[in-house]
């Protein structure tokens, strides 16, 4: 009985010990802001490179909080290459496009009521249908982890909504029209 009490002493201190390290890894991603944390994660490449054609870097290390719904490399690569590379040199038609993923505040995936009534930074709700394999946003499949930043929360879209996309698409020719 005796050796069973150690064993199970010996086991809780282990538990305690993971638990500590699993915070300081929690704590130190949350540290960093949303930026540096999407430039980290090499799948948001991509997303990282169309954030800082569309000038939207710096408020990405601002204060927020802000829900990132961050396209991955996946995504941008499923893009046709003539618009992936269109979007990628027009900084207002890439702006808009990620504007449609990004809301002010802090929203986990689990947090469906407060996911389901998002605006986007243009004002958009976002489209949000829960299905049984998972949530999608605009089309694209939620990531199920919540990556915590000191600013908010990033997502992982692995789609783009191809309205959008039509969208940036047309602001980027009439860009083009008008010079």
């Amino acid at each position: 009985m005796k050796h069973v009490r150690i064993v199970a002493v010996g086991m809780l201190l282990v538990g305690l010990a993971i638990a500590q390290d699993i915070s300081r890894e929690t704590t130190a991603i949350q540290t960093q802001d949303l930026l540096t944390t999407a430039q980290a994660d090499r799948s948001l490449a991509m997303f990282v490179t169309a954030v800082q054609s569309s000038g939207m870097a710096k408020m990405l290390r601002e204060e927020g909080p802000f829900t990132v719904f961050a396209l991955s490399n996946r995504a941008f690569a499923n893009l046709p290459k003539e618009d992936r590379e269109t979007l990628l040199t027009d900084r207002a038609a890439m702006h808009l496009l990620l504007a449609h993923y990004i809301t002010r505040g802090s929203i986990a995936a689990d947090d469906t009521a407060s996911l389901q009534s998002a605006r986007t930074l243009v004002g958009v709700k976002l489209h949000i249908d829960i299905r049984s394999e998972g949530s999608y946003v605009n089309g694209a499949k939620l990531s199920e982890n919540d990556i915590r930043c000191a600013n908010g929360i990033i997502h992982v879209l692995d789609s783009f909504d191809p309205g959008l996309v039509h969208d940036a698409m047309a602001m980027s020719r009439t860009n083009r029209e008008a010079k």
